[in-house]
């Protein structure tokens, strides 16, 4: 079964679209689980023991976990087994945004594909279809392309609104923009 078809059976199943992030941002859970000696994983078991019956899918945003060093990633990893054993059907999402030349993301499909056991990545398309090749590859798998956020500062690049501005900034001083002005003046709106 690929990932878009266990997502589209439980979204059938539960008649819900809902995605519950598990961003669990250890200084902001509460007291009760601070003392626990895995506090993301116990808030997030408590999460996913609330919201499960409405579930579609569950997000991790990885940066919550990387932060932690060795103890974050082992409570992602505590989450994912987590997950797989006691609610398989539910869709889990690695939200990465991974999106570096394809050498580096074949390791990084290992790592959260095989090594995780995510069923499905958030990927940043800035270096081209190239680079997101090795996601791409693993048909068995979902790859989340980002297109278009939600963030105020998103319109800066996503609407391409006076791209030479910003980049005759400091980046220009620099020169290190100087071989891209020609092109980046095409994106300019007139």
């Amino acid at each position: 079964m690929t990932a878009l078809q266990k997502y589209e059976e439980r979204v059938d199943e539960v008649n819900s679209l809902v995605c519950v992030g598990l961003d669990s941002d250890v200084a902001k859970i509460p007291n009760s689980f601070k003392n626990s000696e895995f506090p993301q994983f116990e808030f997030n078991k408590y999460i996913i023991g609330q919201t499960h019956e409405f579930a579609a899918a569950y997000k991790l945003d990885t940066a919550f976990y990387e932060s932690r060093g060795e103890q974050g990633i082992r409570e992602m990893r505590l989450t994912m087994n987590y997950l797989t054993e006691a609610h398989p059907g539910i869709l889990t999402i690695c939200d990465a945004k991974r999106g570096d030349v394809a050498h580096v993301n074949e390791q990084y499909v290992k790592a959260y594909f095989d090594s995780l056991g995510f069923d499905a990545i958030t990927l940043h398309p800035y270096m081209g279809k190239e680079s997101l090749e090795p996601f791409l590859a693993r048909k068995e798998k979902a790859s989340i392309i980002l297109c278009r956020t939600s963030n105020p500062g998103a319109k800066e690049f996503q609407d391409l609104i006076d791209l030479i501005n910003l980049a005759s900034g400091n980046f220009m001083r620099r020169g290190l923009c100087e071989d891209y002005k020609n092109q980046l003046r095409q994106c300019r709106p007139r």
